[in-house]
């Protein structure tokens, strides 16, 4: 029996799409709390950060961004991957359940870090929920399109035989 199926260019380009979607809203987000002084001033004011309050405005702006770059890099490195996993499943291998299924682990863990701390108000927020809730909707279909397309090679074979 086959292991894989291919993956049809509507389903690719979906998944590109809306991990492209995730990656623009998380970029310029990032690059929002960066640059406003307001929310580092408010990070400042945070009573449970832990850092020394002897060091220089500098240096504590340095700690920020470094925070701040590292959330952005944890939240788009998934659709980054998926995005490339997915282009070479259509291009060289194609699709299964196994495939499927680890994705949509990550994007659920994925969403669920986003929504840690997270601004629930701000557009690039809602934008991105929306687009990891179409994920997630994009793999359920992949995993029933998996499962057709099985159903149907086995009735060839046996309609073959």
């Amino acid at each position: 029996m086959k292991a894989t199926v291919e993956m049809s260019k509507k389903t690719f380009y979906l998944i590109v799409g809306l991990c492209a979607v995730i990656i623009m809203m998380n970029s310029i987000e990032s690059f929002i709390k960066a640059k406003d002084t307001g929310l580092f001033e408010a990070w400042l004011q945070n009573p449970n950060l832990n850092i020394d309050k002897s060091q220089t405005i500098n240096e504590m702006y340095s700690i920020y961004l470094t925070s701040c770059l590292s959330v952005f890099f944890i939240r788009i490195i998934t659709p980054i991957a998926l995005s490339l996993n997915s282009y070479f499943s259509l291009v060289k291998t194609g699709v299964n359940k196994l495939f499927v299924a680890i994705w949509m682990v990550l994007t659920i863990g994925l969403f669920f870090f986003t929504t840690l701390g997270e601004t629930y108000f701000s557009i690039f927020f809602i934008i991105s929920a929306i687009c990891h809730i179409g994920l997630l909707c994009v793999l359920i279909y992949l995993w029933k399109d998996i499962n057709k397309q099985k159903i149907i090679h086995t009735t060839q074979k046996t309609q073959q035989a």
